[in-house]
């Protein structure tokens, strides 16, 4: 949409656009709502969000002030003279809850530029990675070419003596993964000792994930956000040689 000078004009506190802040801070209704997740920067509208998106703005705008008085006050009546994100006669949004929104959104964005930029077996060889700094031995990962439906072979101990064993699938950039995919590895997984893993930076569909849940083998599904949450809580125990590969250092912010 058009943006006026108004809009471009730069906040004194912050330094962004106000265009920029003024939506971060509208955005908080719609997330009170339940209509909108806001996640480690990224921004998803739920189910009901998108059955609501057909209503004019004067019926969403009813309907995010009464979730969000709700939220707020446990009322759904909004008191008279509350604040309300939402709102056309809202006040300036505060700067450190605009910066901090901003800074998670800038920092995932730069995650997701840089991970767009490997190939498909240097993605694969970051989560053989993950799986050593989760304690498994990983002994076999496919190289270019045919893999046979899996691309790594990951163990409990350096010999593959112990059970179960997790055969894994891993898919980078690509289309979300779909049911005939999770279909395909269930297929090759041999019941008796072994799970399977699908990591798929692209996403699963819905199908996929109800697939993931029937059968009687065991099969975990992990998308990028999950990938990059257990990369953090095991980065410890990467390998240095290969953690170097997706280094991430913590920032802390003092949360709104």
């Amino acid at each position: 949409m058009p943006l006026t000078e108004f809009d471009r004009e730069t906040k004194k506190g912050s330094g962004l656009p106000r265009w920029r802040a003024a939506l971060h801070f509208h955005s908080v209704a719609a997330s009170k709502a339940g209509l909108l997740i806001k996640s480690d920067g990224q921004w998803h509208v739920t189910e009901e969000g998108q059955k609501v998106a057909s209503m004019s703005d004067d019926e969403l705008r009813r309907l995010m002030r009464s979730r969000y008085g709700e939220w707020r006050w446990g009322n759904p009546k909004v008191k008279p003279d509350a604040v309300v994100p939402g709102t056309v006669d809202e006040a300036s949004p505060p700067d450190t809850s605009v910066l901090f929104e901003h800074a998670k959104e800038k920092a995932r964005e730069e995650i997701d530029t840089y991970l767009d930029t490997l190939g498909g077996y240097e993605f694969q060889d970051l989560v053989a990675a993950l799986l050593e700094g989760m304690g498994y031995a990983t002994n076999v990962i496919s190289k270019p070419g045919a893999d046979g439906g899996s691309d790594i072979l990951a163990y409990i101990d350096p010999l593959g003596a112990q059970t179960p064993h997790i055969r894994v699938q891993v898919k980078h950039r690509d289309q979300a993964v779909s049911r005939e995919d999770v279909a395909a590895l269930r297929g090759i997984i041999r019941g008796d000792r072994e799970i399977g893993l699908f990591v798929s930076s692209g996403g699963f569909t819905k199908e996929a994930r109800r697939e993931a849940g029937n059968g009687a083998v065991h099969m975990e599904l992990v998308d990028l956000d999950r990938f990059l949450e257990l990369w953090l809580q095991h980065y410890d125990k990467i390998p240095e040689a290969k953690r170097s590969k997706l280094r991430l250092e913590p920032v802390y912010f003092l949360a709104p």
